[in-house]
């Protein structure tokens, strides 16, 4: 059986395009549901943890970037929800619990089209 913080982790895994690991601010606030900005706010205040990278002095044109990491976003939605994965699971089957046959069917066919399907591509956020 999962500890509580490996399933609030998984809980949110969905969210990330596999394999990648760091984000742009761009990236982060599509994630989370929120602006480039917002993400760009938190970091300086501390609420989204990131790293800083100050980039060159040549010419006028000094750029700096700000990353955040996949871990620091999972922080970040682990402690803004105000739910556990095992409350929305229990909402969930509550809601499940008061739907009409029919209804119940869709549901059957969409989580077995959802499990025994290929795996579609995955998401990129190249297109930002």
């Amino acid at each position: 059986m999962k500890d509580a913080r490996t399933a609030q982790l998984d809980h949110f895994e969905y969210l990330f395009p596999k394999g990648q690991e760091w984000f742009s601010p761009k990236e982060a606030g599509y994630i989370i549901g929120r602006s480039d900005q917002f993400v760009r706010n938190s970091f300086y205040s501390g609420k989204i943890m990131g790293h800083y990278s100050g980039g060159s002095d040549k010419g006028e044109d000094k750029k700096s970037y700000v990353r955040v990491p996949k871990m620091a976003l999972m922080i970040y939605l682990m402690e803004s929800a105000n739910y556990t994965p095992d409350f929305f699971m229990e909402r969930l089957e509550e809601i499940i619990s008061q739907r009409s046959t029919y209804q119940l069917l869709r549901l059957e066919k969409f989580i077995k089209d959802k499990l025994y399907s290929k795996p579609s591509i995955p998401r990129t956020y190249k297109s930002l």
